[in-house]
């Protein structure tokens, strides 16, 4: 039986395919792939969204916390941006994603940081949600 062919895979891929990327504009590699192979868009999305993202040896917030680690370094400022929409949908804070970035320097530089700072800034604006920075104290 394949991917398709799997009714407990496509709603783990629908499930969990709202949940991270709830909020998050829609102009992924995904839409890309679709326009040139429906089927393989299909079948990469039922894997990597209902299979490997569905797992739960690690919280979803793990997760999409390593995703933005791992994008940023490699400089993938679209791919990233869906992810920091995911980290922010699954419960990471905005201070935690903020440090994820941070940290990432000591591996890919100060311009990938700064360039995914940049796209993390347009993430939040795009939610209405403040800088970690710039939120009130609590004296």
């Amino acid at each position: 039986m394949g991917l398709i062919d799997d009714a407990q895979i496509r709603e783990r891929t629908q499930t969990t395919a709202r949940r991270l990327f709830q909020g998050a504009r829609s102009d992924s590699g995904f839409d890309l792939w679709k326009r040139f192979d429906k089927g393989l868009a299909r079948n990469l999305s039922l894997f990597f969204t209902g299979v490997l993202y569905s797992r739960e040896t690690i919280s979803q917030k793990q997760r999409e916390l390593c995703a933005v680690a791992s994008l940023t370094v490699l400089h993938r400022p679209k791919e990233l941006r869906l992810h920091l929409h995911a980290a922010l949908n699954v419960g990471a804070t905005r201070q935690e994603v903020a440090e994820v970035l941070f940290q990432q320097v000591t591996y890919g530089g100060m311009p990938v940081v700064v360039d995914a700072l940049e796209v993390y800034a347009e993430v939040l604006r795009e939610r209405g949600e403040p800088f970690p920075g710039e939120e009130p104290s609590e004296a």
